[in-house]
């Protein structure tokens, strides 16, 4: 067989089947052909050499903003998630019943990264940056976001509310209990954003069910999941026995060092790791999601780990196709191939300015959407160095 593409000499991570190996992916009509140790440079029309690269599942980022040009805070999906490895990106909430068609028209229909989206329970979704969008709680309409769900089944993958104060005032309750309605009727997920809630999560978690999502879980924000002697709250605990997803979503405001290191200790780790990309953070904290995996491997975790809590655990938890998140023959050619860089030093932030020195740091070398190619326009960003 002539492939259209090889990737040769690369390390192979692929967390759902086990694999850390050097092997060829040969790669044709933009799907995984074959996956051998040597794959004859005969054999194929283009090569990509991978030599001394990691070649891992395209990333799965469950929670970034790209409803550009309308929610304020969005980003261009393909220069800010495909082009930093990221193949399948999940708008969270900057679309809601009143603005998803155009989000699906004029940004999902037109991108080349795949992207899916979390509808939030404000008809506005995230319009502006001065007024909150569930202030008036009027905009939480159930039936509307019902009906937008149905209507565009094949991109909402769940419901969003943000639950901040600055966000909903004193109605966050109210909100939630609109969001949970919507999120039961279309039988998926919510996901809730906490930090800065005028209700302490009492009310809120002993009512998250199997597979819902908390984001912004590590935040150093009133009303987070350690109380007052840095222990992690007992009906945190009960909802991650229970299977909600206490997922990173670390953004500009959202992520702290301090509580991800005490609920380390403490045994709690992320269920999946995302970035919460925008435009205010997109050149730091946060700048991509490989960063936010590297300050993980800061915390302790394994590589393996890292790669699997951005790839294969956010594909289940929102249902994709079981070829998302994986590298099997026959899936579409969804692939990031990244530097791991060792022993060097690295200036990791976190969204309240506190500052860790890391010794690695994973970089996007090449992305395949498809088994078409896109690079990085940028590599380390100097703000890490």
């Amino acid at each position: 067989m002539v492939y259209d593409l090889v990737i040769k000499n690369g390390t192979i991570l692929d967390p759902v089947r086990g694999i850390k190996e050097k092997s060829d992916i040969g790669i044709s009509s933009g799907k995984i052909r074959a996956i051998e140790k040597n794959i004859s440079d005969n054999n194929t029309i283009d090569i990509i050499e991978a030599k001394n690269k990691l070649v891992i599942p395209g990333l799965v980022d469950l929670h970034v903003h790209v409803w550009w040009g309308v929610a304020h805070l969005s980003v261009e999906a393909d220069p800010f998630c495909l082009e930093r490895g990221v193949t399948t990106a999940i708008d969270a909430g900057s679309s809601g019943s009143n603005t998803i068609s155009g989000f699906h028209r004029y940004v999902i229909s037109k991108s080349k990264t795949r992207i899916l989206a979390f509808l939030h329970i404000s008809g506005m979704g995230q319009l502006d940056n001065d007024i909150g969008e569930l202030e008036d709680i009027r905009w939480a309409r159930v039936e509307k976001a019902i009906e937008a769900s149905l209507l565009h089944s094949e991109s909402i993958v769940g419901i969003k509310v943000r639950l901040s104060h600055d966000i909903v005032g004193e109605n966050d309750l109210i909100a939630f209990n609109r969001g949970l309605e919507a999120a039961k009727e279309i039988n998926k997920p919510i996901m809730i954003h906490i930090g800065g809630s005028h209700k302490a999560l009492e009310s809120i978690l002993p009512r998250m069910r199997t597979g819902d999502i908390v984001t912004h879980s590590f935040t150093g924000r009133p009303h987070g999941i350690l109380d007052n002697n840095n222990k992690v709250i007992d009906i945190a605990l009960d909802a991650i026995k229970r299977g909600v997803i206490f997922d990173v979503g670390h953004g500009a405001g959202s992520f702290s060092f301090p509580v991800a290191e005490k609920c380390m200790e403490q045994g709690v780790v992320p269920g999946t790791i995302s970035s919460d990309i925008h435009k205010y953070n997109a050149r730091g904290p946060v700048f991509d999601l490989l960063t936010t995996l590297s300050k993980y491997l800061y915390l302790g975790l394994s590589l393996e780990d890292v790669i699997s809590k951005a790839t294969s655990a956010p594909a289940k938890v929102v249902n994709l196709d079981s070829n998302i998140g994986t590298l099997n023959i026959g899936a579409d050619a969804d692939i990031a191939i990244i530097d791991h860089i060792k022993d060097k030093k690295f200036k990791f932030r976190d969204a309240e300015n506190n500052l860790r020195e890391g010794k690695e740091l994973l970089i996007p070398k090449v992305t395949l959407r498809k088994g078409e190619r896109f690079s990085p326009k940028h590599g380390i960003h100097e703000n890490l160095l």
